[in-house]
């Protein structure tokens, strides 16, 4: 059986100050997904972070708007100080805007209920998953995850960058007690029976599949999940269809 995937960690853009130029296109990430069955990819612009949200959430929407095998999620900001215009849910449907991500040490705000109470709550109530990113040290760390999903049990969040060497101790007393969060695949397998282990513990349902591109190998991944020692019903689960359920239970309206 030839898997099919939809990679949920991948961002495009150029990677500034980075002294290897990291940089890819939209253009050059589907023609690298086509060569290696990728059917979907959900993907941020390098800019969302590195430049200010608003440019690159505008930057994004475009990037993707006529590439029907890409979709988005935006970045945000501390809604009181109204440097980015309030979110219509509507739109972003049309837009293939999927979730939302954070980069509060890079942005300079607190990620709370304080902060963020009111809009997280709406992001709970319409199951519109949040991408939390654990190794870049601009995003959340593991404290800020845990003090989230304590305020907001029901929040869906895919945990990407998981880290590396024993991550399950922080991620599966967060999959023992959340039930709506995930994990993505692609640091999963770089210690032995990392992702066998997580399955065989909470199923196939938990996980997505990430590869972190353009800074790492798809092929990498994809390897990773093709010759794992699971199920092959976990592997299309793994694959894409987690995530394709997590999509389609969106609330738009």
């Amino acid at each position: 059986m030839r898997l099919e995937f939809f990679d949920v960690n991948v961002w495009i853009g150029n990677l500034m100050g980075d002294k290897y130029g990291i940089s890819i296109t939209s253009e050059d990430l589907v023609r690298k997904m086509a060569s290696l069955n990728i059917k979907r990819a959900i993907v941020y612009h390098i800019y969302q972070r590195d430049i200010h949200p608003d440019v690159g959430n505008k930057i994004l929407i475009d990037e993707i708007s006529n590439k029907p095998s890409l979709y988005g999620i935006l970045t945000v900001l501390p809604f009181q100080i109204r440097e980015i215009k309030d979110i219509d849910f509507g739109e972003l449907k049309h837009q293939k805007i999927v979730g939302f991500t954070f980069f509060p040490r890079r942005h300079n705000y607190l990620l709370n209920k304080i902060t963020f109470g009111d809009f997280l709550s709406e992001l709970e109530y319409r199951r519109f998953p949040v991408f939390f990113d654990l190794l870049s040290g601009f995003s959340v760390n593991y404290q800020d995850v845990y003090d989230i999903l304590n305020d907001f049990p029901k929040l869906v969040c895919i945990l990407c960058n998981i880290g590396i060497w024993n991550s399950n101790r922080y991620t599966w007393p967060i999959l023992d007690k959340f039930p709506n969060v995930y994990i993505d695949s692609s640091l999963l397998s770089l210690y032995e029976g990392g992702l066998e282990e997580t399955v065989k513990r909470f199923g196939g349902r938990r996980i997505v599949f990430g590869s972190g591109y353009p800074e790492r190998y798809i092929e990498a991944s994809i390897l990773q999940l093709v010759h794992s020692e699971i199920s092959e019903k976990d592997k299309e689960r793994i694959a894409y269809s987690n995530i394709e359920n997590i999509i389609e239970e969106i609330k738009y309206e």
